[in-house]
């Protein structure tokens, strides 16, 4: 286990895990922190997000690969993507890596892990992992590694399903003896109107039933813009990055406008609307996580109250 790590993660598939992952990394580098971002979901969305692979700059995992199979030192490969910033990217590589973890068994592959960040520890104040969706090998080790834990959900079926795996997954490495120290720091709740506030107290209801001991739900919540989410993993951007430029681009068409210029079509799509409120969710729920990760008395994870369509599913195996 990582002190210094986090896990973002969630049994389930778009519900603004990696989306929270770079933005979380970007607002805890640009306060100071020292920040390594380790992708190890094999579709690589977190370069998008952070721009790297609209740049080029990603290996497809590679570098942990070597590291973790061959015992070769573990360098980023891209370093500086922000200021105080780097990034282990995903890829073609990290799913050979997944196969071949797979195969030593997950204890074993914890230890090749573990050995291989070994060199990292002192270099950085917070390691993020992006985990891969499911009952994934390299999502396990993510939190075999961690010591923290963000579970992101949206407000459907789906996500609810996904918390209701994590718990299972959790419990499975902390029992396992290989992390017993990981603790859930929070639920993340995505894509809200913040106008719906029944809504979110439903939501909220269901997730403080299902943890006989309790769980932190994180107050700043991500509001729904697909604008905004759109752009952002087009070019590149976090929110606080969207939110310059946004501004930016308000002034600019309003000075075309006022001189009635009749070029204002070139300047494409206007930027979303949302995009101040979206950095200020993302930066409240940010240092939210933060402060958790930071407290020593940061929540541990209850005992999930699973109804009885959920008790044929299996947890990882250690």
């Amino acid at each position: 286990m990582l002190n210094q790590a986090l896990a973002i993660a969630n049994g389930k598939g778009g519900v603004g895990k990696t989306s929270l992952t770079a933005n979380l990394a970007a607002i805890a580098a640009k306060s100071g922190w020292e920040v390594l971002v380790v992708d190890l979901d094999p579709q690589g969305n977190l370069g998008a997000d952070l721009g790297y692979r609209q740049l080029f700059m990603g290996d497809e995992g590679a570098a942990l690969s070597r590291a973790v199979q061959f015992g070769e030192s573990l360098k980023p490969p891209i370093e500086s993507v922000r200021a105080n910033l780097d990034a282990i990217s995903a890829g073609e590589r990290t799913r050979e890596l997944a196969r071949v973890l797979h195969d030593r068994g997950r204890v074993e592959a914890a230890r090749a892990m573990d050995a291989a960040f070994a060199s990292l520890v002192d270099r950085y104040d917070l390691i993020i992992f992006d985990c891969p969706p499911g009952d994934d090998v390299l999502g396990d080790l993510g939190l075999a590694l961690s010591r923290g834990l963000v579970v992101p959900i949206r407000f459907d079926a789906g996500s609810m399903d996904g918390l209701e795996l994590m718990a299972k997954r959790v419990r499975a490495v902390r029992t396992s003896g290989v992390n017993p120290e990981l603790r859930l720091l929070g639920i993340a709740l995505f894509d809200l109107n913040p106008q719906a506030t029944a809504l979110r107290r439903q939501v909220e209801e269901q997730v403080e039933a299902d943890f006989q001991q309790g769980v932190r739900i994180f107050s700043n919540v991500i509001r729904h813009s697909q604008r905004a989410a759109y752009d952002m993993r087009t070019e590149g951007m976090v929110s606080i990055e969207y939110e310059i430029d946004a501004q930016a681009e308000r002034a600019e068409r309003l000075v075309l406008l006022q001189r009635g210029s009749q070029h204002l079509s070139e300047l494409g799509p206007a930027r979303s609307s949302s995009a101040t409120g979206l950095a200020d969710d993302y930066t409240g729920l940010s240092n939210e996580i933060l402060e958790a990760f930071t407290d020593p008395e940061a929540v541990s994870v209850g005992e999930l109250i699973l109804p009885d369509s959920h008790t044929s599913a299996t947890a990882s195996s250690w």
